[in-house]
């Protein structure tokens, strides 16, 4: 979609520094599972520097691309440099982020300093080399993080469930239709959330990113985990002529000449 900028899209594609760090002696992590936009941050500092930094993500597209900007600002600067990085630092790595997907950038923000307290724990000097600590091996959805709580103060009916994703999608439809293209609700099943995008938003090269946006929308109207399923609508396909079409005679064509092929055909089969 139009709204991402090159430097996003290409560290949401190619994402820097993503996957566990070994050597690792401080990581914190921020988001949820629930809501789809767990993050974490593992640093290796030595002598006040940080000299690796990489981080997981349970997210898709603006929150891979934050921490992957994150990360890859981090390596070689010191614990006092990243100690002032904040949200609106982490949208500027990545030239700008739309409204609806700013959590992104607050996240990352948010995991970061919780690396930093957890570096100084083992002391009172928080630039003290510390050995790496057990690398951690579990994915990040299912690794323990910090509890959500969902907006729901109760479990929505599936009535309810419906239309508050409708809700949502109607929030959300005119930045699909500014871009030609459009949403809508077909169900949900489970855990599934099933969406037809239409028009230009069927064949953007960049749907996967739009429709984490969406995910994580329903996710926290629903106060549940949630998996966006898209079908792309891409308009209906030809209709095939019928037998009695194909045999009619063309425009322009008399009768006399489709006779005489058709009897022509019929000395052919003799």
């Amino acid at each position: 979609m139009d709204d991402y900028s090159a430097t996003l899209v290409d560290h949401a594609l190619n994402p820097r520094n993503r996957g566990p760090l070994d050597i690792a002696n401080a990581w914190g992590q921020a988001g949820s599972v629930r809501t789809g936009d767990a993050l974490r941050v593992m640093l290796r500092v030595e002598g006040g520097t940080i000299v690796a930094a990489r981080f997981e993500t349970s997210a898709t597209g603006p929150e891979v691309a934050a921490g992957s900007a994150l990360t890859d600002w981090l390596i070689g600067k010191t614990v006092a440099q990243a100690a002032t990085v904040t949200a609106e630092a982490v949208e500027r790595l990545v030239d700008g982020l739309p409204p609806t997907e700013r959590r992104a950038a607050r996240v990352a923000a948010e995991a970061l300093p919780a690396a930093l307290r957890d570096l100084g724990r083992s002391g009172s000097d928080p630039h003290a080399d510390q050995p790496a600590r057990p690398p951690v091996r579990q994915p990040l959805g299912v690794a323990p993080l910090r509890p959500a709580t969902p907006k729901a103060a109760r479990a929505l009916t599936p009535a309810e469930e419906t239309a508050a994703a409708e809700a949502v999608l109607a929030q959300m439809r005119p930045t699909f239709r500014a871009d030609g293209g459009d949403v809508a609700l077909i169900g949900i099943d489970g855990t599934k959330v099933h969406i037809r995008l239409s028009g230009n938003c069927a064949g953007c090269q960049l749907a996967a990113l739009t429709l984490g946006g969406v995910q994580r929308r329903l996710a926290e109207a629903l106060g549940r985990t949630v998996r966006v399923v898209p079908a792309l609508d891409t308009g209906p396909a030809p209709a095939r002529p019928s037998a009695r079409a194909a045999a009619a005679p063309r425009a322009g064509q008399s009768q006399r000449e489709q006779g005489q092929r058709e009897q022509g055909q019929r000395g052919q089969g003799r």
